[in-house]
């Protein structure tokens, strides 16, 4: 991400488009697979090392984690796209929040790592994130 790409982007609270209640975290196999449910849309969290380590649970060394959320009927809703695809980034001293919509358009949100941090670890996680190992 360049640093002028998302200077028109608001800030705005994670929780007004995904609550743990609608997430789900997955291994990188699964989330390559095709599939997701009819309701899905992937997330894609890359965090930098001091963000990740805050987890309850072993970050992976790259800092990606991978999920799906069901907020498919609220995109299509609010952004008229049929596809999505949300990709949140530790970016310089803030969390930016993009999706990707119908593959072409994209829709940006400043968010804080804390909310982040809340959704990963509230949500319904794969096993091999259930605790620290360390």
């Amino acid at each position: 991400m360049s640093g002028n790409h998302y200077n028109d982007a608001q800030s705005c609270r994670l929780s007004d488009h995904i609550t743990p209640d609608k997430f789900r975290t997955v291994l990188y196999e699964q989330y390559k697979m095709p599939g997701g449910g009819s309701t899905e849309i992937p997330v894609e969290i890359t965090l930098k090392k001091d963000t990740a380590n805050k987890l309850c649970f072993d970050p992976p060394s790259d800092g990606a984690l991978y999920g799906f959320a069901r907020i498919l009927p609220q995109v299509k809703q609010t952004y008229g796209a049929n596809k999505a695809k949300l990709f949140i980034n530790d970016w310089d001293d803030k969390l930016i929040m993009v999706y990707e919509l119908d593959g072409k358009d994209e829709k940006a949100f400043f968010i804080t790592a804390q909310e982040v941090l809340e959704l990963l670890e509230k949500c319904r996680r794969v096993p091999e994130q259930k605790k620290r190992s360390r």
